[in-house]
């Protein structure tokens, strides 16, 4: 396989500062990104291109074997002491020039495994079986794992009840973001996780923080659901069964006689869904004056006004 040139590939001198390669990657980036390339299999293959060079050139280790050694000092298990002794020997028959990591283990195969001094496959591979070098590869694959964390935002009604979600989650490398279902446990909280499993980087996971917006009428407290239910002074002062919604359904709340204003009710098993059974909804009474305001109204304010008996607030003392 022909050596790419990575400088060439993002159109940067071979002395490029970190900060240069960056540039150069986001402005080539930009350009063949599939989104503003679709259907075009050439744009997209110089896509993936630029994100391999950039991966490798901004990337200490990677680019100090690949300056060394071409791409063949990029490949799995490559021993880079070893092939430094095999190119001081001569190579296999003291004259092969060695152009790719395949180019290396023929010659060594058909020299029978020794050269120049050189001590064949296993001495390259420092001293290992090709199973054990599957095998390291292997912990090395998973060594290399990595979580990749984003966030997520789902409205209050959507995270009390759960259900699924269609995201599309980046990944540092990847051409386009994937496209990918997520269950939404009932009963979420605001700055939970949600971890999905190999679907982070090489095999890691991803890693989803919960935001859970704001209701404008229910409020969370651990398993509880709290809501401010307005009432007429005739419901409060008569009792009356007023609706109150809830996730599970609009249902029918008694309100009692002489209800004051801040009085709690409790709604059993309509709060927040959990592994078993829910939470409960605490409904707190707020009596509403009416709205309109002309001389009947006053009149029978006043008129109610003149049934108070002594001080309201004479309890209210430190």
């Amino acid at each position: 396989m022909a050596e790419r040139d990575f400088y060439k590939v993002l159109g940067v001198p071979r002395t490029a500062t970190d900060s240069e390669i960056r540039k150069a990657y986001r402005n080539l980036a930009r350009k063949y990104h599939p989104d503003k390339n679709p259907g075009n299999a050439q744009a997209e293959e110089k896509f993936k291109a630029v994100s391999h060079a950039s991966d490798v050139l901004l990337n200490k280790k990677k680019r100090a074997l690949y300056d060394e050694f071409g791409e063949t000092g990029l490949k799995e298990g490559f021993n880079a002491d070893a092939f430094r002794q095999y190119r001081r020997g001569g190579g296999v028959g003291g004259a092969h020039t060695v152009t790719d990591f395949e180019d290396l283990l023929s010659g060594l195969r058909g020299a029978g495994g020794r050269a120049g001094g050189f001590g064949g496959f296993q001495d390259f591979m420092g001293g290992e079986t090709v199973q054990e070098l599957f095998r390291r590869g292997a912990r090395q694959q998973r060594s290399r794992a990595a979580d990749v964390v984003s966030e997520i935002t789902l409205g209050f009604v959507e995270a009390m009840r759960g259900g699924e979600r269609e995201i599309q989650l980046g990944i540092p490398g990847e051409p386009g973001p994937r496209q990918l279902k997520v269950r939404i446990p009932a009963g979420v909280k605001d700055g939970g996780q949600i971890r999905l499993r190999g679907q982070g980087l090489e095999g890691g996971d991803a890693v989803l923080k919960i935001h859970v917006e704001e209701h404008p009428l229910f409020a969370r407290e651990g398993d509880d659901l709290l809501l401010s239910l307005p009432v007429t002074v005739g419901e409060a002062y008569f009792g009356a069964k007023v609706p109150v919604a809830t996730l599970d359904g609009e249902v029918s709340l008694s309100v009692p006689k002489g209800a004051k204003s801040g009085s709690k009710l409790r709604l059993r098993g309509k709060g927040v869904p959990k592994a078993e059974g829910a939470g409960d909804l605490i409904v707190t009474l707020m009596v509403r004056l009416p709205e309109a305001r002309d001389e009947e109204v006053d009149k029978l304010v006043r008129a109610l006004e003149e049934r108070y008996q002594g001080n309201v607030r004479g309890d209210i003392k430190l």
